[in-house]
């Protein structure tokens, strides 16, 4: 990877989550929320299918910026707020765009990379964010 520049685009992602990855993460996640993993009672509370959770979304987030910065980068703080909901199913795509890169400096602790932060979203095909947040990664 080159090195990142602040205002730089990242290229985006585009995906979607099954219902047995929303499944399994519930179950991995503990959380019992019908509504993650039971459709005819997502549709009873008004969705149009099982809903991805928040903190599956914080995870895709983090998981792509980590790809995009490449092999020796290092997850440091993420943060996300929930705009809208997405379902099973439905198409989101992962954006970015690198807000500063600062030197991590030479001191104790220091891995001789950047700091870098990026403000993410995550949107569905209509442009509708579902998340907005920051990641910040370390990066050599």
């Amino acid at each position: 990877m080159t090195a990142p520049i602040a205002g730089e685009v990242c290229a985006p992602l585009r995906y979607m989550h099954s219902k047995v990855q929303l499944f399994r993460f519930s179950a991995v996640s503990w959380n019992s929320h019908r509504i993650h993993y039971d459709t005819a009672f997502a549709v009873s509370e008004g969705f149009a299918d099982v809903v991805v959770q928040s903190t599956l979304h914080g995870e895709t987030l983090s998981r792509h910026a980590l790809a995009w910065a490449g092999p020796d980068a290092r997850l440091l703080a993420v943060s996300w707020r929930n705009a809208s909901t997405a379902t099973a199913g439905e198409p989101l795509t992962w954006t970015a765009t690198v807000r500063s890169v600062t030197d991590s400096g030479s001191g104790s602790g220091s891995d001789g990379g950047v700091r870098v932060s990026l403000d993410v979203s995550i949107v569905k095909e209509n442009g509708t964010p579902c998340v907005t947040g920051t990641v910040e990664l370390s990066v050599r």
